[in-house]
């Protein structure tokens, strides 16, 4: 993943120029100056990239719903608890936390905590919001995080947006397994994205051939985990770890419904939503739910 010379991801550096970009709630508060011109470096770059691949999304737009489509989920869900891990720039616990019955804690590392509180402090209304009793700012990895070390029996949202699509399925089993033996303690919801290989435009054929250039004679294969598994094997693994209730949502299928910004640009970006057995906590129907308990009916 790369860096820029401050050590903070130019991936998260780009999103939070799209939070800013689209006038999100909080945005303000958690975008850094540096942002800006990641956010139209890279623009100009997915111009010249989809000139190549007609086919391809927005880039910003995809990110734009995929973040606005977990908002509207969590604040279906109405947990009093939410755990978002690797949390980056995001507005998100900001905006919901100034509700004080709503508990948030960000998790993302060291460094990237250290960066965005530092980013809070720069105004009155960054310091107001680390101030808030029911806000918390917590240095941890995933792949290290004990999520039965929580003992409140409230039900609880865990979020990991933009994170799954950087393990490889050996990895996401063990945390997958891990979210679901919490939340059945507690009840809740457990959200992420997903883009499976199947769901992605197909690349032109000049693109094919650049792709294979850059893979194959200069090794440069991107930081996505992509394998074979399409969308409802996905949701196969999701049960097998112990979500006897798992929904997928396509944000492009969705924006309207939702009201996202800009719902008339087309994207595609899978939102998946996983709960326990009998839970309470509400989610959209969608026709595409997948249930252990209706197959083993």
């Amino acid at each position: 993943m790369d860096m820029n010379k401050d050590g903070v991801a130019v991936s998260a550096l780009y999103t939070a120029g799209v939070w800013q970009w689209a006038g999100l709630s909080n945005a303000e508060l958690t975008t850094p100056e540096s942002a800006t011109g990641v956010f139209r470096w890279v623009n100009a770059y997915m111009r010249f990239y989809r000139w190549l691949n007609p086919q391809s999304y927005c880039l910003r737009h995809q990110l734009l719903h995929r973040h606005s489509a977990i908002d509207h989920l969590v604040k279906q869900a109405h947990c009093p608890r939410v755990l978002e891990v690797a949390s980056g720039f995001s507005p998100r616990g900001a905006m919901l936390s100034a509700n004080p019955d709503c508990h948030y804690t960000e998790m993302d590392l060291p460094g990237m905590v250290a960066h965005k509180r530092l980013q809070f402090q720069r105004t009155a209304a960054g310091e107001a919001v680390l101030a808030r009793p029911n806000f918390t700012l917590q240095a941890g990895d995933i792949t290290t995080y004990d999520f039965s070390a929580d003992a409140v029996s409230k039900p609880m949202t865990i979020l990991t947006e933009g994170l799954m699509m950087y393990f490889s399925r050996s990895q996401q089993l063990p945390l997958w397994r891990a979210i679901a033996m919490r939340l059945a303690k507690s009840d809740g919801v457990y959200i992420f994205d997903y883009i499976p290989l199947t769901e992605e435009p197909a690349r032109s054929l000049l693109g094919r051939v650049l792709h294979n250039l850059r893979v194959h004679w200069f090794g440069i294969a991107g930081d996505f985990a992509y394998d074979e598994r399409d969308r409802e094997a996905v949701a196969r693994d999701l049960q097998l770890c112990g979500f006897d209730d798992v929904r997928c949502y396509a944000t492009g299928e969705v924006a309207q419904a939702w009201n996202l910004p800009a719902a008339e640009v087309a994207t595609r970006t899978l939102i998946y939503v996983c709960r326990m057995k009998n839970s309470t906590v509400s989610v959209p129907a969608t026709t595409t739910a997948s249930k252990k308990s209706e197959q083993s009916s």
